[in-house]
């Protein structure tokens, strides 16, 4: 009697080992979880920042460009007035 008593509790124990890593295991997940939805959100702030930041650089580009060329244009031109 004394063995199957032995058995049952080593039976028990290892119930409540296999019961612990279920609880570490959904802990974890939930973890997880938690970090890939902050790290979603993170890229999602990333991706608007890019956009902002590309329709600020096309606006500058859009301002510069035509300036650029008046400024390049106006060099041409006394270059080869006074050449």
């Amino acid at each position: 009697m004394a063995e199957y008593e032995e058995a049952l509790n080593l039976l028990r124990q290892i119930e409540r080992n296999q019961q612990r890593g279920l609880e570490l295991q959904a802990e974890q997940v939930a973890m997880v979880r938690d970090q890939m939805a902050r790290t979603e959100a993170r890229v999602q702030e990333s991706i608007a920042l890019q956009k902002v930041a590309v329709a600020k650089q096309s606006k500058a580009l859009n301002v510069l460009m035509p300036i650029i060329v008046v400024a390049l244009a106006y060099v041409g031109y006394l270059m080869f007035r006074h050449g």
